[in-house]
């Protein structure tokens, strides 16, 4: 992991939070459709199992501190998601899936982790929550993820691209130094 992949990874989970909190959120306001679920479910189909479930735990557990149910939820949730999302993602690049593709098979798994975390905070006795709400939505979210996921799916794959977020430097050695003790002169940027 980089320097460079840990400061885009937060710049982006801020970003799609604030997204989600000013303009999805109140825009489908009864469907909870999760653009934040989305992106964490497309950087593990394109990163792998390991980067999703880090994206989704740590994306959840944000995304929980500033809800009104138990923290920790949608951690678990995203957590899985990012699991899930990378495992299948490794069968749709071989089977060279475009945006299309790939934008469906984030919005089954989309509509899949909404259905899960409504069931879950049904279980735990969130005050809107219900199974059967959970149920009902499952067709609105995984339409509108579909439809997200078409803007999302180029924008992660070309993010995940760019060779300033694959800069070689470990997060462990930010000033490389030469044999003779010195510091390089490019070690600071």
């Amino acid at each position: 992991m980089t320097v460079s992949r840990i400061a885009s990874a937060a710049a982006g989970v801020i970003t799609v939070l604030l997204v989600q909190a000013s303009l999805i959120g109140p825009l489908t306001f009864p469907v909870p459709v999760s653009l934040p679920a989305l992106l964490v479910i497309v950087v593990g189909i394109y990163a792998g199992p390991g980067i999703g479930m880090g994206l989704g735990f740590t994306t959840g557990l944000l995304a929980d501190l500033g809800s009104d149910h138990p923290a920790g939820v949608q951690a678990l949730c995203w957590l899985a998601a990012g699991l899930v999302a990378g495992m299948l993602g490794g069968l749709a690049t071989q089977r060279g899936y475009g945006t299309r593709g790939v934008a469906g098979l984030a919005a089954l798994l989309g509509a899949a982790s909404s259905g899960v975390l409504g069931l879950l905070l049904a279980i735990l006795g969130s005050h809107a929550a219900t199974a059967l709400l959970a149920l009902r939505y499952l067709i609105p979210v995984g339409l509108a993820d579909a439809l997200l996921g078409l803007l999302v799916v180029p924008l992660v794959r070309t993010l995940l691209r760019a060779q300033g977020i694959r800069s070689p430097r470990p997060v462990g050695r930010l000033i490389d130094t030469a044999p003779s003790g010195r510091v390089h002169a490019d070690a600071f940027g």
